[in-house]
């Protein structure tokens, strides 16, 4: 059953649904957002799990584009570009393999249609060991997940999804979901080979990221034939906040 989205819509035009990455929310790809709602309705959603968004025991891709398509229908969006990073890509992608006639463009950044290795195993012991009714302050979390985790730029991105509430603190995320979804989350659903999207297509990635190798490019283009893929100099996973402005030029002459 698709699960209602929390979003945010900024600016007026052609419409635009962003889709951020994992342990992310809609607040995410905000570098970006806020300057194509010059020229475009941007709709910046929570997945499924995240952010202010509905939580469900279930996290695989077909069920999440389900959601954004479902999103599509709440706000009478009767054909959207899709602009997804990590996780939020391949939910964008399967949401064009899964309803082509409803996608005009599809821009991914980062990742690939591929199967990958993490386990994020590290991130979860982490959170799941921060004792939230111990905790009486931010700093006192972050001091914990940075002794476990060792990277303070990592801690304070998980750290975006501790919320203080009258009972004390919580995770706004829903980390037993997330995690036993992870199979799911970490993979790409298998496809028949007569199922493409033709729409124009941009992959960005980032150099210093092992996200999109050329390894990929096959698997790619047997899904989306008119890909045109792109990497990024200087730039590794999270290139939306690490490169903006060169982000923000590439999807806009996409776009047009």
């Amino acid at each position: 059953m698709p699960v209602k989205l929390n979003h945010t819509i900024h600016g007026n035009g052609e419409p635009i649904i962003m889709l951020h990455g994992l342990f992310g929310s809609s607040r995410n790809l905000r570098s970006i957002a806020g300057r194509l709602s010059e020229k475009y309705k941007v709709v910046s959603a929570d997945l499924r799990n995240h952010g202010e968004s509905g939580h469900t025991d279930s996290m695989t891709y077909p069920e999440m584009a389900d959601d954004v398509l479902q999103l599509m229908d709440q706000l009478s969006i009767e054909q959207v570009s899709l602009i997804g990073h990590s996780m939020g890509g391949k939910v964008a992608m399967m949401a064009a393999l899964q309803k082509p006639e409803l996608i005009k463009q599809l821009i991914v950044l980062d990742i690939a249609p591929v199967r990958y290795e993490y386990s994020y195993g590290k991130l979860f012991v982490a959170m799941e060991g921060l004792s939230l009714p111990a905790i009486k302050n931010r700093k006192d979390a972050e001091d914990y997940l940075n002794s476990q985790i060792n990277d303070p730029e990592l801690s304070q991105f998980l750290l975006q999804n501790l919320v203080r509430t009258q009972q004390g603190f919580r995770w706004r995320l829903n980390l037993p979901a997330i995690k036993s979804g992870m199979e799911h989350i970490t993979g790409f659903p298998a496809m028949s080979a007569d199922i493409h999207f033709n729409g124009p297509t941009l992959f960005l990635g980032g150099e210093d990221s092992d996200c999109i190798q050329t390894k990929y490019y096959e698997t790619i283009h047997g899904y989306f034939p008119k890909a045109n893929i792109k990497m990024i100099a200087n730039t590794g996973h999270m290139l939306h906040t690490e490169q903006p402005d060169v982000i923000v030029n590439m999807i806009r002459q996409f776009l047009g």
